[in-house]
């Protein structure tokens, strides 16, 4: 059955959205924030045998949906279970803003980016004691551009046009065109190794729930959507291997760190601003990570057959023009977020002042009558939202500056489980939701999210000057042209507008004094490699 807000809890927020001020120096949030990096843990520890034993305890904003190759991209999904189970061969160092080998020996390009080559480290075993070859890597990356795989990678998966197993240490990567980032793709699901050989003899179901890898860890318990415990694998090739490990799902980031201040957690994983700013307030060690584009507005371009008002590009532009981010950001987060309509953030190094939509109440009205007139269109559409505190109130305000324009705006509420299925299968005409960007390579995400086929295409949007446009970003190899491209491709957005961008994301990885040698990598992933717990 489906579940809407009450229309008292509608009007109330509008009357409050509607009648609120601009914000001054005594708005709360309008304190600097903590300096992140004085929050780091301390880097470069490793685990000895001396440390073995012990159990470290997650707080998942979101579980790992099977084991199956391809569902653990980022943080926000799941991503630090499969890594601890496969292991990744490249990493994302944040900190020096370079590729590292992780797995892998070393990864190098042609002068053009178009052909890769990468030596694997010698005497690496799966966890059933099989050899990890140039020929599983290979294998592994077939599987990513198999559809029926549904891997999260898929769309960079399909730039590799051709992948050579030259011996049976060494890879060779020839790409459809020129891609200066494509290391991203071997540091996320897709550099999770898997033993061809394992996998061809296992039933896929049976996979899901029994994987082989070559990581630190393997598969003790596994609850879906609850539970999952790994213990260290005996012959790991990175050397001892010290604690359990144990991922919970805890509802809501403010139930997560709950947990984590009361000791039942030693790392969480927190989503939102005010939820990080209240976290690096209290002290709390962490990893803080701004992901552009993390909070946005998908609207249904076509997706799964839709074809309602959002197919309309000018209905697109009005909700873009509708929404006061600043005020939002007040309302939803006491102004500790970092609301904007680009898709990059100012933090990113590839920002150039690129801009998005901006507010423009009286040119989404516009918009919306212009539709009405054309189409008979009465203003109706149906914003799906996840059950979640913050989220339900987050879908009132956009309702409330929605209906202000004109729309006729009507929520429904389903389980965070069901909204994210849904969005993926275009079951959806308007949906509160964000991309998983990495300033490892933003062009990545964008790729993903913004081309057809992309495995993150939530909205259907098909248009060729999107897709042009990401082929310039990804060929350009220094950080000026990149820039440039970027530009370029935040233009076309705005004409556009498959979906708008509501805030920067913010996401920390929390972790108590007691641990120590954890290391992250793309899109707040966590590895536990050297993970060790202080005596």
């Amino acid at each position: 059955m489906k579940r809407t807000t009450s229309a008292a809890a509608t009007l109330a927020a509008a009357a409050l959205v509607l009648t609120a001020c601009g914000g001054g120096g005594d708005e709360p949030g309008s304190e600097p924030r903590i300096d992140a990096d004085s929050l780091l843990p301390p880097m470069g520890e490793e685990c000895t045998a001396e440390q073995a034993g012990g159990t470290i305890t997650m707080g998942e904003y979101v579980m790992l949906p099977t084991f199956a190759p391809g569902q653990g991209q980022h943080g926000v999904r799941g991503g630090s279970q499969s890594a601890a189970i496969y292991d990744r061969l490249m990493r994302w160092d944040a900190q020096n803003e370079e590729f590292v080998p992780q797995l892998a020996e070393s990864l190098e390009s042609n002068d053009d980016n178009s052909v890769w080559t990468l030596t694997l480290r010698e005497g690496v075993n799966f966890s059933n004691g099989d050899p990890l070859t140039a020929e599983d890597v290979a294998f592994t990356i077939g599987l990513h551009q198999d559809p029926e795989t549904r891997s999260v990678v898929m769309t960079d998966a399909m730039e590799v046009a051709d992948v050579e197993a030259v011996d049976p240490l060494t890879v060779e990567f020839t790409l459809d065109e020129p891609w200066a980032g494509f290391p991203t793709l071997l540091s996320g699901t897709a550099g999770e190794v898997i033993p061809q050989q394992a996998y061809e003899a296992s039933d896929p179901e049976e996979w899901e729930r029994a994987p082989i890898g070559a990581g630190p860890f393997v598969l003790d318990e596994y609850i879906p959507d609850q539970k999952t415990v790994l213990q260290p694998n005996p012959d790991y090739y990175g050397g001892a291997v010290c604690p359990t490990l144990e991922f919970l799902r805890i509802p809501g980031s403010q139930g997560t760190f709950e947990a984590f201040q009361n000791d039942e957690l030693q790392v969480s994983f927190l989503r939102g601003s005010k939820f990080v700013a209240d976290a690096q307030e209290a002290g709390a060690r962490g990893f803080h990570q701004i992901t552009s584009s993390g909070s946005v507005i998908n609207m249904n371009n076509g997706a799964a057959g839709y074809d309602g008002p959002l197919t309309d590009q000018r209905v697109r532009k009005a909700v873009a023009h509708a929404l006061d981010r600043d005020l939002m950001d007040q309302r939803l987060t006491d102004g500790t977020g970092q609301p904007t309509s680009a898709l990059l953030a100012e933090a990113s190094r590839f920002y150039d002042g690129q801009e998005g939509p901006t507010y423009d109440p009286e040119r989404a009205t516009e918009l919306v009558e212009e539709v009405k007139a054309d189409t008979g269109w009465d203003g109706a559409i149906t914003i799906l939202i996840s059950d979640g505190p913050e989220n339900v109130e987050a879908g009132v305000v956009t309702k409330a500056l929605l209906d202000a324009a004109g729309f006729n705006v009507t929520i429904e509420n389903a389980p965070v489980s069901q909204v994210t299925a849904r969005q993926f299968t275009g079951d959806y005409e308007v949906v509160i939701g964000g991309l998983a960007v990495s300033d490892a390579d933003p062009a990545s995400a964008f790729a993903s999210g913004l081309t057809p086929g992309g495995a993150t295409n939530l909205t259907g949007v098909d248009d060729p000057r999107l897709t042009d446009a990401i082929s310039e970003l990804k060929a350009a190899s220094d950080l000026e042209a990149q820039k440039e491209a970027y530009t370029a491709l935040q233009e076309i957005h705005n004409e556009i507008q498959p979906f708008t961008v509501i805030a920067n994301a913010e996401e920390y990885v929390t972790v108590d004094d007691s641990v120590h040698g954890i290391d992250t990598t793309v899109a707040s992933v966590v590895l536990f490699d050297n993970a060790y717990i202080e005596n």
